[in-house]
């Protein structure tokens, strides 16, 4: 079977949105993720025909891009501290809406930046891609289970965080 121009394109349009936000949130710069993103349509139509035969084109993608990822960082020799579960020091103050909103918006992000790289990357396909669990194993080279493990423990340690960092229950003085 030939794996058409059209193929291809049809491909490219469904993920390219995911391929460029994979890749910034591992890479975490813009730049390097728009690299990132044209290597892997690149690499993606000279492997056409082994995509062709997969069983989830988009994971076999994503996986593409969450190894380039990888390397890019590795060759800028920016080790993440991945494992540091403690909670950011950001205030958060009850008054504008709007302000709290952003608050909240920057805190999460740096909560889910500082997950361990499996849980980061499963919650991002699943929460913020919508990719089915299958998709995300086949992704990562791993099993259905372990997949909803990784997702339930990141979720699980976000609320933790965040109802942590808004001292939720605590009278302040």
């Amino acid at each position: 079977m030939e794996f058409t121009l059209q193929q291809y394109n049809d491909l490219v349009s469904q993920t390219k949105d995911t391929v460029y936000r994979l890749a910034l949130s591992i890479v975490g710069v813009d730049v390097e993720a728009e690299d990132i993103a044209q290597e892997v349509y690149e690499k993606v139509w000279k492997a056409r025909d082994a995509i062709l035969k997969h069983n989830y084109p988009r994971a076999y993608v994503c996986r593409m891009t969450r190894n380039l990822a990888i390397d890019y960082v590795r060759r800028r020799h920016q080790v993440q501290d991945i494992d540091n579960g403690g909670v950011m020091a950001i205030p958060y103050n009850d008054g504008d809406y709007s302000s709290n909103l952003d608050d909240m918006t920057t805190l999460t992000k740096q909560l889910i930046a500082r997950l361990p790289h499996k849980q980061r990357i499963v919650l991002h396909m699943r929460d913020v891609e919508g990719y089915e669990i299958e998709e995300i194993a086949d992704a990562m080279e791993s099993d259905a289970a372990s997949i909803r493990v990784n997702l339930s423990r990141a979720r699980r340690i976000i609320r933790e965080q965040l109802i942590k960092a808004m001292n939720y229950g605590v009278k302040q003085d």
